[in-house]
């Protein structure tokens, strides 16, 4: 039969958990975070697919056909803004998702709280996919 405890070990606080083991993951908080992931992911591709399309009015040449069969073109270079408008549009929003993605996993892993990083990189590539639109679409017009 084990031996009882003293009355100073028994009304002790339990030990502190280990400095190497993990706290379990909280599902509730790994589904937010995912949530919120696969909105930023949306988001982007919704940028990306504007920012793709404009692409193409920057790079066009305008070509004219002549009455000899030969073909005039006149090459357009795309003034500055539009490549900082891609830069920032595609560039901010790529950080964003793998920062997020990253930053998320390890908060996850740790026990700490994931849905903010997910929830900070949303805001961001909004911000950074409407900056790209309006410094291309500048360009553009």
């Amino acid at each position: 039969m084990p031996a009882t405890l003293p009355p100073a070990e028994a009304t002790a606080p339990a030990q502190p958990a280990p400095a190497g083991e993990r706290k379990s993951l909280n599902r509730k908080d790994i589904v937010l975070s995912l949530g919120l992931y696969l909105l930023s992911v949306i988001a982007a591709f919704g940028w990306a697919y504007d920012l793709f399309a404009k692409l193409f009015d920057l790079v066009h040449n305008r070509c004219t056909a002549k009455k000899d069969f030969s073909v005039q073109c006149i090459v357009i270079r795309p003034p500055a803004s539009a490549l900082w408008g891609l830069l920032i549009g595609g560039g901010g929003m790529f950080l964003a998702l793998v920062g997020a993605m990253v930053l998320a996993s390890v908060a996850a892993m740790t026990g700490r709280r994931s849905w903010i990083w997910t929830a900070i990189a949303l805001p961001l590539i909004l911000v950074a996919g409407a900056a790209g639109h309006v410094l291309v679409a500048t360009a553009i017009g």
